[in-house]
């Protein structure tokens, strides 16, 4: 992978973690089950997206061995937030708004512990 695709994709990913995040924000404070099966085929669309930017991260290497490492953080912390994607997506689509609630604040942790991680 050459530094130029690595930093595409990262960048791509952050714009689908962005776009799963507003999404949820529709829901609300206090979502209804209803708001959130209307909202799930948009959540799964922005994990789905998510997760096949994080399949290309997580298959190729880079020579630079400082970006590697970096990949190699960034990579395992996008999996994180893709299995909170899931988790909250699965919940939307049953209409379950206390386990979507749980789930969001799984995924809201698993955000910021992939933002905190340092820029290229």
């Amino acid at each position: 992978m050459s530094p130029q695709r690595y930093l595409a994709d990262t960048a791509a990913a952050a714009a689908a973690v962005n776009d799963f995040s507003a999404v949820l924000a529709e829901a609300g404070p206090v979502a209804s089950a209803a708001k959130l099966v209307a909202l799930a085929p948009r959540l799964e669309a922005a994990r789905a997206r998510t997760s096949s930017i994080a399949d290309r991260l997580d298959a190729q290497t880079l020579e630079d061995r400082r970006l590697e490492a970096q990949r190699e953080k960034a990579a395992a912390a996008l999996d994180e937030v893709i299995v909170a994607m899931q988790l909250v997506t699965d919940a939307a689509t049953a209409g379950k708004p206390v386990v979507a609630s749980e789930a969001a604040g799984r995924y809201a942790t698993s955000v910021s512990s992939l933002r905190s991680l340092p820029a290229g």
